[in-house]
């Protein structure tokens, strides 16, 4: 297993630039991004100096149509090498945890996790669980294939004890082999080989190609489970494009309150202008951070905000609806292309999936799950950012007060960027975690 590597300053990047990757002297590369049907070099940087929100140009031009990253070969796999499992967790090096704490100024924790309650999760029994493997061939054209740890019926350790375990509730951390093009993932990882499958009972059929006996179940990877991601202390980019698109449909005499609808997606431009609003740029995401990006979508409905608390549950998982129909906002393709093209450790949102996720239309397949989870990229989902998006709102607005710039002069905190710590549960061999992330001032 491949463990945190040490690691180096930052190298800016450079258009087409590349560097040789061997031992310790390992540099970053700014490669060509791999898509599916086609290859596309990332865009050169435009000048990404502070713009202004009239004359916005583009930093980083994502083309209109992208497709799904190569689980085999990436600009990740390649320079985190061919046995890798940890993708962009590489990054946080002792050294830059260390960096990444000191930039702690007032000792003001954020929890950006949901309150779970009774009737959410219930558990009756012994520790033991199963991994579902999705059915062959899988939906959509990236044939996506998801494995899950979430429901127990009856114990197999323990036959007198019966209950439900759930692991993805609530805000939730995913793994690499939770979604899989065809069951393969980050590092042509073959989540559907009986090989890497721990505890596997029963007859696997026809896998990997095809679907195993209904008698045939196994509990987690022997391979990549969640237990080797462990403790995540990362910078922290906080992406406020909720609070941008709400003071247009104000200023459009739309109600900002009934922002965003289920079926929106946010695109790059839009993230980016997110960015220019709060006085940052492109620049100020470096390799490794975290991006966590405010949609508004728990603003509307599930968020334990003090001034503003929203507890409806039911329509928060389901696109704005009491009835059972899981969907909602989120990021579009372009814009998942975006996030990558940063280079982060992970991408969290307040909403269910991160990407858009429109049940039987445009985003059925998961693309960001697929994009994300094959370029080494973690996700939190359901994060609750109501609190933190409020404090840096004020601290804005008191600076553009007192400075005329949403931020102060260079060496005061900048709110919209923090220390996160994410604690993942150790589950052996597990495809994901539910998590509780704090975000440090």
């Amino acid at each position: 297993m491949k463990t945190r590597e040490k690691n180096q300053s930052f190298d800016p990047l450079i258009s087409g630039g590349s560097s040789k990757t061997t031992g310790s002297s390992r540099r970053y590369l700014l490669l060509s991004s791999f898509v599916a049907g086609s290859i596309f070099m990332v865009a050169a940087q435009l000048d990404a100096q502070a713009q202004s929100p009239q004359d916005y140009t583009p930093m980083d031009p994502i083309p209109q149509i992208v497709g799904l990253p190569d689980p085999c070969d990436n600009p990740t796999t390649r320079m985190w090498g061919p046995d890798d499992r940890l993708g962009n967790l590489n990054y946080l090096t002792p050294e830059r945890v260390s960096e990444n704490l000191s930039l702690i100024r007032l000792g003001k924790v954020y929890e950006l996790a949901h309150t779970l309650v009774p009737g959410q999760m219930g558990f009756n029994a012994y520790f033991d669980f199963r991994t579902d493997l999705g059915p062959w061939p899988g939906r959509g054209t990236a044939l996506t294939i998801f494995n899950n740890e979430e429901t127990l019926g009856h114990s197999t350790y323990n036959s007198d004890r019966a209950g439900v375990q759930q692991t993805s509730l609530g805000t939730q951390f995913d793994a690499f082999n939770h979604t899989t093009q065809g069951g393969i993932t980050y590092n042509c990882f073959d989540t559907r080989d009986p090989a890497f499958h721990l505890l596997a009972e029963g007859d696997p059929g026809d896998l990997p190609k095809g679907n195993p006996g209904d008698d045939y179940f196994f509990r987690g990877f022997s391979t990549g489970g969640i237990e080797n991601v462990g403790t995540i202390v990362a910078r922290a980019v906080l992406i406020d494009v909720g609070q941008l698109l709400r003071e247009r449909e104000a200023a459009a005499g739309r109600d900002p309150e009934q922002f965003p609808p289920a079926d929106y997606e946010f695109s790059p431009e839009e993230l980016e202008q997110a960015l220019i609003r709060q006085g940052m740029t492109i620049d100020d995401i470096h390799p490794g951070d975290a991006i966590l990006i405010r949609i508004g979508w728990g603003a509307r409905y599930w968020t334990s905000n003090p001034d503003d608390p929203r507890d409806e549950i039911a329509k928060y998982f389901n696109g704005g609806q009491e009835a059972f129909q899981p969907n909602g906002p989120g990021i579009g393709s372009r814009a998942v292309q975006w996030t990558i093209n940063r280079r982060p450790v992970l991408v969290g949102a307040d909403n269910t999936s991160v990407e858009s996720s429109l049940v039987g239309l445009r985003g059925s397949e998961k693309r960001g799950h697929l994009a994300w989870l094959s370029s080494g990229i973690y996700m939190i989902e359901d994060l609750d950012l109501e609190v933190l998006a409020a404090d840096c709102e004020t601290e804005r607005a008191a600076n553009i007060a007192e400075f005329g710039e949403p931020l102060a002069p260079d060496g005061a905190a900048n709110c919209y960027v923090s220390t996160l710590i994410v604690q993942t549960n150790p589950f052996r061999g597990f495809t994901g975690s539910i998590v509780a992330p704090s975000a440090i001032r």
